[in-house]
């Protein structure tokens, strides 16, 4: 049985493509650098009713339509597969590490018994755009941060543009939506190739509008946030500054129902063992004996829930005995990640999963730059001459907003990253139980691509 709720945990879920998890490991060192940890593939008795924070991993993941189990609770359906080339394989793994180093950057400034939750593609698709129009030393640091030096911006968009066009199109079963947008200052000079770039390959829809109309601008640009996350982020800017010259912005939406379905019946008050604020009592989901992918590693024992036809998935990390979530995020780097999903193996478990819905929000700014990309926030040093001829543009903000709901049906979560530029003038047992905090993350298994990651702390925080 799998309880995530207590310290012992076990996973269910889909056979992954181990062939794309054997390709990235033969990527381009520079892109999968980490740290080797002993504790790939490492056996460990899992933890107890201590009071420590779970991993809970959400990842949209594929898989083999076969690989799954069916039990009476199953979702039918069909996907299709996403052909992966080198420079797909390099791009993901780039976003990837990307996505790692920036979560434990905002884990790290997390106020304590916080939930948080952001997704590596949104951010990694703002500033491919904004990416287009630096120049120079700004554009240097920021493919060295996105682990993308050696890759043209000709290779970049190109496997962007596929990789969003086969990613939307990937499971009947499973609604994925990923938006572009530019909004600019109709008295802001900007260049055609700037504009043609981005909506030929992230179709970018592309408005001007009248700035100094703050309340229109406002509205305009938040409704385009509000439709294109079906209303679960209603805003990314909270006011239009007079040296607001443009507005990238990326927006995500996913809903998907569990491959095996939760019933609401099922569903009973149980303890959460939280970190921080000790015990709480929460809505506790349960599902009968299912075969899932598990593993059990040293720090923390994994299942994942499939949703549809299978070729999405939810991770769940959860730590075991002596071993908190900031231990498990300390060990996310891609060489790890890759391993540890490759030795997934099947496990027949009863899951016992709380229910939970949240928003985050952040600033980006300080951990961009902690991460290496300094000029473009500075007006003095930032070269972004590919978009306007303009001397002082820079970037004043990169803001980020997040929501999930988890629940008997499946799961629904979207992103929105706005970019704003200025100018200045163990032995595995039978139950799998989440009772604990943890870690998510969820992922598309073809590609290996992370779309949202996040924490839970406490599953009755709404924020």
């Amino acid at each position: 049985m799998i309880s995530i709720g207590r310290w012992r945990k076990r996973t269910k879920g889909c056979v992954p493509v181990k062939s794309f998890f054997r390709r990235m490991l033969n990527t381009d060192a520079t892109i999968l650098k980490g740290n080797q940890s002993n504790e790939v593939g490492t056996q460990s008795k899992p933890r107890n009713n201590e009071t420590m924070a779970p991993v809970f991993s959400l990842l949209f993941s594929v898989c083999t339509l076969n690989s799954c189990s069916k039990n009476d609770n199953q979702i039918d359906g069909g996907g299709t597969e996403i052909p992966m080339d080198l420079k797909s394989d390099q791009l993901v793994a780039a976003d990837n590490q990307f996505g790692l180093e920036m979560v434990k950057q905002v884990n790290a400034e997390l106020e304590e018994g916080k939930n948080l939750m952001i997704s590596p593609m949104s951010i990694s698709l703002a500033l491919a755009m904004a990416y287009n129009g630096a120049e120079g030393d700004t554009k240097t640091q920021m493919e060295e941060m996105l682990h993308k030096a050696g890759m043209s911006a000709d290779q970049i968009n190109q496997t962007y543009q596929g990789l969003v066009k086969a990613l939307s199109s990937h499971d009947p079963k499973v609604q994925l939506s990923i938006a572009n947008a530019i909004f600019y200052n109709q008295s802001f000079s900007i260049k055609p190739d700037f504009i043609t770039t981005n909506q030929t390959y992230y179709n970018a829809e592309v408005e001007a509008l009248n700035f100094s109309n703050t309340n229109a601008t406002l509205n305009h640009v938040n409704g385009w946030v509000r439709s294109n996350t079906n209303n679960k982020i209603h805003s990314i800017i909270d006011k239009v500054s007079p040296y607001d010259v443009m507005y990238l912005i990326n927006a995500i939406y996913f809903k998907g129902e569990w491959t095996y379905q939760f019933e609401k019946k099922n569903t009973k008050t149980r303890t959460f063992h939280t970190a921080s604020d000790g015990d709480v009592q929460v809505p506790m989901m349960e599902l009968g004996k299912t075969k899932f992918q598990f593993l059990n590693t040293e720090k923390f024992t994994a299942l994942e829930l499939p949703y549809g036809s299978g070729k999405f998935s939810m991770l769940i990390m959860l730590p075991n005995e002596k071993y908190t979530t900031d231990d498990v995020i300390a060990a996310l780097n891609p060489t790890n990640l890759t391993h540890w999903l490759s030795q997934l193996h099947e496990l027949e478990t009863v899951v016992f999963l709380p229910k939970f819905e949240f928003t985050y929000e952040n600033s980006l700014v300080d951990n961009l730059k902690a991460l290496g990309m300094l000029d473009a926030f500075n007006a003095a040093k930032s070269d972004f001459s590919g978009i306007s001829d303009q001397q002082d543009l820079y970037i004043s903000e990169v803001k980020h907003k997040s929501y999930i709901k988890v629940d008997e049906e499946g799961t629904e979560a979207a992103a929105v990253t706005g970019i704003t530029f200025d100018v200045t003038s163990v032995e595995p047992n039978s139950i799998f139980n989440v009772d604990h905090p943890f870690i998510f993350a969820i992922r598309e298994k073809d590609t290996n691509a992370l779309l949202f990651i996040g924490k839970v702390n406490n599953p009755l925080l709404d924020e």
